[in-house]
């Protein structure tokens, strides 16, 4: 550096290699920067010297001061010199004035420019052109002498007065500013560019020339501004696509050994290399050649470098990387090494790298000493208490190791396995330190094992105890008592822990004083097991010893008596009535769903079949088809050879695919022979409950067997059959079952009568005759749905519109046919000839509503709408009928499901469109009148339809709130033979609140059946001594003796009670553990507890106070009977005990109907109100004669009231159901029902009933059916004073004999012959009740029934056996006028 003399200086912050280099190209190239031959050095923090071999160069740099310098990145670095050592007065003297005097006449002025710019305005004409017209201009000319790199510029001498000297000049220098702008100079240094701008001379033109100096492989670029900024991006993009880049596979540590000898090679021999560090290797970018040659000579030094691998272990690898320990050795080696030694971890391997294979062993060695792995195994130790102290020590321990820096790290491995370990890993010292730590813990904590004896069975099990009455005091051995095979007590720990307990333990058991104490009587054990148990721990205390109960073997194997006591299913002494008084206590919920059986779920499906054929019916093939194979693999099973006779059961385990457990396949006649047919049902659908109960079957589903076109049974005799089934299994135990599901397909062609008879005749049955309730709920698929929508209640209610009686009315038609049978015929006729009359030829617009009076309808205004089988239609009719009942001021309406039937639209559509229309015109209308919107639906399948759709309209608000609108339907048929009798003997013993009489009893042989309650308590007493042991055993059995009393009952007492009351009274005697014995005299004598004697003797004084209760009860039930109106509409019977305290006006306290409803009652009102719900439902009183019990849905009647004749409410259950049945085949309107109430008639009718009830036995009975006739204005008076009277036969016609005529159906009797019109076209109709028992066929001459069994006769005759249509009786009380319908 000695021959750089000349420097200057600038300041930089953090200046790289490549950009210094870049810079020293700068200053060297004296064209560019004015400067020469240089070196650059960095002589402080952000200050660099720049030193010129020539004095020139220095001055020339100094000039300009302040310099730009480009790098290849195209960043600009300003640098602004300064030289302490050039004086301002030189600076000066290079600034001599450019101009001088020519001669007198003319005046130059001299311009020093760049030698390249010169060769450019002399060698190009354009900007030599311009420079002599911007000249020319102020009368001047120029000259260009490149050698002296000058430019003059002369005036021409008669110019002196036009340009002055001062303006002359000022113009000059303007002109040569502009030309400094215009045209630049570019120096480019890296040779890769100039070598490409040699190669691409066609880039010169006329505004821009390219020249090169040879020595310096420097390209001077001289032009336009814009031409020569144009050219560099050009020569910039093309020399960007020829570099290159390459990466080398070499890592930052080898690359730290060979960079010192790498690095001075690349800046002597590939200066346009760029050398950049990466993670996965060194990556080199520049030109191809140099990128090659620093390729090969980076991967020929990096083959000098050596490694060592030192096997490790993965702790100890991460210990290096979390620790800083790869760091410590890096520091290490080079403070102590001669040759640099790298380290790195290469998986569970430590890898070393140097150039030196000396300096690599005595590394690798250093390594290999001091880091260390240990893993120590506990052996269990860790159970030991001291264990949490081990840990504290070691975490401290660990603490003051790694107090500087990381030296050790622990882990603890496995503690929760049977091998705990402790992992140690670090550098030796410290490890060696915390392993003497973990050695010294485990030699005093090994875990021993010993065994003490003990003198009894009883010490082991109450260890506990003799430790504290010993005192002995808390250790961390574990003590673990045990009794068998021998009794010892087991000392598990620490051995010097576990030898010092066992020492103190064996003195303690020789101090203390032990008594065997045996208390007896009965039911000794219980005492102290329950209240004794407190005497037990008086004595404990009071004489400070331990009483330890005994065990003895010989005692135990009575103890199963005293066990099974408790279960009064398995006593010995329990008997059938009283077991099945507590089966019967389990609550029955009937439900009467739509589907098919194989949708449910239940522990039984039911299911016909003919000729031992499971797919002889539908039923049993749906099951086939959704169960697969299986079933009737299983069926063939259960099967076998066995040959089922009709009304036989067939059990056949079910597959995973069915909802059940079980399938029942009941065997049934097919049709041709009724009463064989309905004999077979009945005996097989008893059976199927008695099967339920048996096998204690929780739930079975099964559907109404019959009316298919196999079995061919009539619906109502196929219900009559099955709810009459149901009703006798009920009446008595019941066993598991708890709920039984009806099934009801939804598109059968008479669904919906079937479900009405369904639930018909369950309702009236809810309550049976003696007042009891045979179970609990009934609900059904078709329960009316309420929902609030903003303020009112919208209703799906599952019935017929005529029947309504709202405020307003609405009605479907197409304002022109007004004949065809349906709804709106219907209403028209109860409407009245004047409202069809307005309709006629009237016109609504699509979507408008035509309005009319009601009439003769019970409302207030009809709606008359035409939906146009068009589901936009009907929803914007909707709407407007909600908001015309609020104009309107209307209340309550009613809406049917529009088109959705003679319409045929979708029901699903139509529901859609209903509720959405009804919807928007509730929402946010702030209704102020109208509260409730009744939507009455005809079909099943459409009811199910607007269910579903209002779930996805209303979502959760939709709720299930009343029972469907179902008619009442009796036991009795209509046309065909009634089964629904229960035997006049069966007594209920389920559900009920009430005792059956005093029946003779064997007290004796019912006592030698119960267990031996005669006991014995032992118990070992331990004590510090003798006397305070024998103290506690006499304290025992005197507290026992203290507490047992006798109490004697005599013969007349015991006999008064019921079989159920002894039950109870012998199930007390055993569960409270007493003694029942005769004494001397006949007494019987309870001997026990005092507490269950006296529990005894108010059992029976309690038995004797019920029975008389009861006999209260039952004869005020016979004389009156109260009744509720139930939520289908149907009078039900209140339980007696209910029944007692209405009559007896004890109502304060609410009453509790038949399914458990509470009510408060208003008797003034006839009124009750739920407890829960509020609903307001009706009560009603009958006061039965001596020889009549009133017919429940009667009014009631005085003894002097022999007739009453009551119309009937349109919208009572009783009306729809009789309307309903009439409906079935007369398409006429129903104007009036009357119920016909005759006392004497009825009376007459009842007693002929029972007569062929108790003559034809159980299968035919009576045979009562509900049948029609028709009469005339004239007659009808006289049929409901006195009876029909057969004396008038013949006035119509006596094909089948001289007697009374009924039809089956009701079509037959409107016939104008029968049912005369009268003046105003209305007819008249009897509903009657027949008699018609065993019928055979009838003759035009008979006069009484044909002979069937001599001496009885036939009680009927029909014209055709197998399928009669009408009905002849021969006898006035066989027949009982019900109901007069009044129709048009």
């Amino acid at each position: 550096m000695e021959n750089y003399e000349y420097a200057v200086f600038f300041e930089a912050e953090n200046l790289s290699d490549a950009e210094l280099r870049q810079m020293e190209k700068y200053f060297k190239i004296k064209r560019r920067s004015g400067g020469g031959e240089c070196k650059i050095n960095k002589v402080g923090d952000t200050t660099y010297m720049t030193s010129f071999m020539e004095k020139e160069a220095q001055e020339r740099v100094l000039e300009r001061k302040d310099h730009v310098i480009k790098t290849e990145g195209q960043e600009e670095i300003h640098v602004l010199l300064r030289c302490e050592n050039v004086a301002e007065s030189s600076k000066q003297s290079k600034e001599s004035p450019n101009q001088k005097c020519a001669s007198a006449k003319s005046v130059e002025k001299v311009f020093k420019l760049d030698h390249y710019l010169l060769r450019f305005l002399s060698e190009c004409k354009k900007p030599h052109s311009d420079l002599e017209k911007h000249l020319s201009m102020i009368s001047s000319t120029f000259k260009i002498n490149i050698d002296s790199e000058e430019l003059v510029v002369v005036r021409d001498p008669g110019a002196e007065d036009v340009y002055p000297l001062k303006k002359w000049e000022f113009a000059v220098d303007e002109a040569f500013e502009t030309l400094k702008s215009r045209y630049i100079i570019h120096f480019e240094v890296e040779s890769d560019k100039s070598a490409i701008l040699e190669e691409n001379s066609f880039l010169q033109s006329d505004n821009l020339k390219i020249y090169f100096e040879e020595l310096t492989c420097l390209a001077v670029v001289v032009g336009e501004q814009r031409e020569v900024e144009k050219i560099l991006k050009f020569l910039s993009g093309l020399q960007n696509k020829q570099q290159v880049q390459k990466e080398c596979c070499v890592s930052e540590k080898q690359f730290s050994l060979i960079k010192e000898e790498f690095e001075p090679y690349i800046k002597s021999n590939l200066p346009a290399l760029k050398i950049t560090q990466e993670r996965a290797g060194v990556l080199l970018k520049g030109p191809e050649k140099e990128v090659h040659a620093g390729e090969n000579e980076l991967l020929k030094l990096a083959k000098g470098i050596k490694e060592k691998r030192i096997p490790s272990h993965h702790p100890l690898m991460t210990f290096l990387e979390s620790s800083g320990g790869i760091q410590h050795f890096q520091n290490r080696f080079q403070q102590s090494l001669r040759s640099p030694v790298m380290l790195e971890t290469s998986g569970s391997d430590v890898l070393l790298l140097s150039l030196s294979d000396g300096a690599l062993e005595e590394a690798a060695a250093a390594v290999q000493r001091d880091l260390c792995l240990e893993t120590v195994r506990l052996d269990n130790t860790q159970k030991s208490s001291a264990f949490t102290k081990l840990k504290e020590d070691l975490s401290e321990a660990v603490k003051q190791a790694n107090h500087k820096s990381v030296k050790v790290e622990l882990k603890y491995q496995d503690e929760s396995t049977s091998d705990p370990k402790v992992q140690l890993v670090g550098y030796t010292p410290e490890v060696s330190m915390l392993k003497n730590i973990v050695l010294v813990y485990k030699r005093n904590h090994q875990i021993h094992h010993a065994s003490l004896p003990l003198p009894s069975p009883e010490m082991a099990e109450h260890f506990s105890e003799i430790l504290a009455i010993g005192g002995m005091k808390k250790s961390s051995v574990e003590i673990k008592p045990t009794s068998s095979p021998s009794p010892c007590v087991h000392l598990t720990g620490p051995r010097c822990e576990v030898e010092s307990l066992k020492d103190s333990l064996e003195s303690c058991l020789q101090r203390l004083a032990t008594k065997r104490c045996e208390v007896k009587g009965p039911g000794v054990q219980q005492f102290f097991q329950s209240e004794g148990a407190r005497i037990l721990q008086l004595v404990k205390n009071s004489y400070m010893v331990g009483i330890l109960p005994i065990d003895d073997k010989q005692k135990r194997g009575k103890e199963p008596k005293y066990m099974s006591s408790l279960n009064l299913q398995s006593s010995p002494f329990t008997s059938a009535a009283s077991q099945d008084s507590l089966d019967s206590d389990k609550e029955i919920d009937i439900k009467v769903v739509v589907g098919s059986l194989e949708q449910q779920q239940a522990d039984v499906f039911v299911a016909p079949m003919i000729q031992t054929n499971m797919t002889s019916t539908l039923i049993g093939s749906s099951l086939l088809n959704k169960a697969g194979q299986q079933l009737q693999n299983n069926f063939n099973n259960a099967k076998g050879k066995h040959k089922l006779k009709p009304g036989d059961v067939l059990e056949v385990d079910a597959t995973p695919a069915l909802g059940c457990s079980m399938v029942f396949f009941v065997e049934c006649v097919p049709k041709g022979n009724k009463h064989k047919s309905k004999k077979a049902l009945r005996s097989g659908l008893c059976r199927v409950f008695e099967l339920c109960k048996q096998n204690c079957w929780e739930s079975v589903a099964l559907p109404v067997i019959g009316p298919g076109i196999v079995l061919s049974i009539p619906i109502k005799d196929s219900v009559n059959i099955l709810t009459h089934e149901i009703c006798k299994f009920l009446s008595g135990p019941t066993g598991c079952l708890d709920t039984i599901c009806i099934t009801i397909m939804a598109n059968y062609a008479h669904s919906e009568e079937l479900f009405q008879t369904v639930c018909g005749n369950l309702s009236a049955k809810m309550v049976d005759n003696t007042g009891e309730a045979l179970f609990q709920s009934l609900t059904s698929d078709l329960d009316e749905i309420i929902m609030p929508v903003d303020g009112i209640e919208l209703h799906l209610v599952f019935g017929d519109i005529t029947n309504e009686t709202t405020d307003a009315i609405v009605n479907t038609t197409d304002f022109k046919d007004f004949q065809t049978a349906g709804v709106c015929k219907n209403i028209l006729t109860k409407a009245g000839p004047q409202i069809q009359a307005q309709l006629t030829g009237a016109r609504a617009a699509s979507g408008q509503i035509f309005t009319t009076p009601p009439g003769g309808f019970p409302c207030k205004t009809i709606m008359h709408v035409c939906g146009e089988r068009n589901p936009d239609v009907i929803k914007t009719l909707a709407k407007e009928i909600v908001v015309q009942c609020e104009h309107g001021c209307y209340r309550s309406v009613a809406i049917p499901a529009i088109c959705a039937g003679q319409g045929g639209l979708d029901p699903n559509m139509v529901a859609k469109s209903i509720l959405e229309g009804v919807k928007e015109g509730v929402q946010g209308a702030h209704l102020q009148h109208l509260k409730n919107i009744r939507i009455i639906l005809l079909k099943i399948n459409v009811f199910l339809a607007f269910k579903a759709t209002s779930k996805q309209i209303f979502g959760g608000s939709t709720q299930l709130t009343a029972p469907a609108p179902l008619v009442l339907t009796s036991v009795t048929t209509r046309g065909r033979s009634a089964t629904s009798i229960r035997h006049s003997g069966s007594t209920r013993l389920s559900r009920s609140h009430s005792l059956p009489l005093p029946v003779a009893l064997d007290l004796s042989s019912l006592v030698t059946s119960l267990p031996d309650t005669e006991s014995t308590a032992a118990f070992l007493i331990i004590g510090h001594t003798n006397n305070d042991v024998s103290d506690a055993c006499r304290d025992l059995q005197q507290a026992y003796k203290d507490q047992c009393s006798t109490h004697t009952f005599f013969p007349d007492e015991i006999e008064s009670l019921t079989q159920e009351e002894m039950d109870q009274l012998l199930s007390k005697v055993n569960s409270l553990h007493l003694q029942i014995e005769q004494n001397s005299s006949e007494g019987w004598v309870v001997k026990g507890q005092r507490n269950g004697v006296n529990e005894v003797v108010r059992l029976i004084q309690d038995a004797l106070r019920r029975q008389v209760r009861e006999k209260d009860q039952t004869f005020l039930f016979s004389q009156v009977t109260w009744c509720i109106l139930g939520p289908r509409g149907i009078w039900q019977k209140v339980p007696k005990d209910v029944n007692y305290k209405l009559e007896k006006r004890d109502v304060k306290d609410g009453i509790e109907d038949a399914q458990g409803v509470k009510w408060t009652v208003d008797l003034q009102k006839m009124e009750a109100t739920s407890c829960d719900s509020g609903q307001v439902t009706a009560l009603k009183r009958l006061e039965n004669p001596s020889d009549l019990s009133l017919p429940i849905y009667w009014d009631n009647m005085s003894q002097s009231d022999l007739l009453k004749v009551i119309v009937l409410d349109p919208s009572s259950t009783e009306y729809k159901t009789v309307k309903m049945d009439f409906k079935k085949t007369v398409r006429k309107t129903v104007l009036k029902i009357e119920r016909i109430q005759n006392m004497n008639l009825r009376r007459l009718y009842e007693a002929r009933k029972k007569e062929l009830e108790n003559r034809n036995g159980l299968i035919v009975g009576a045979g009562e059916k509900i049948l029609y006739h028709g009469t005339s204005e004239a007659s009808c008076s006289s049929i409901m004073k006195s009876n029909f009277n057969r004396n008038f036969a013949g006035q119509n016609a006596t094909v089948y004999g001289h007697g009374t005529y009924f039809a089956v159906n009701a079509s037959y009797s409107a016939d104008p012959t029968y049912a005369v019109p009268a003046a105003d076209g209305t007819q008249l109709m009897f509903v009657a009740r027949v008699l018609t028992g065993y019928y055979a066929k009838g003759q035009g001459d008979m006069r009484t029934p044909p002979e069937r069994v001599a001496p009885d006769l036939y009680d009927s005759v029909v014209d055709d056996t197998q399928n009669p249509s009408m009905f002849v009786v021969f006898h006035d009380c066989q027949a009982y006028p019900d109901y007069l319908i009044t129709f048009k």
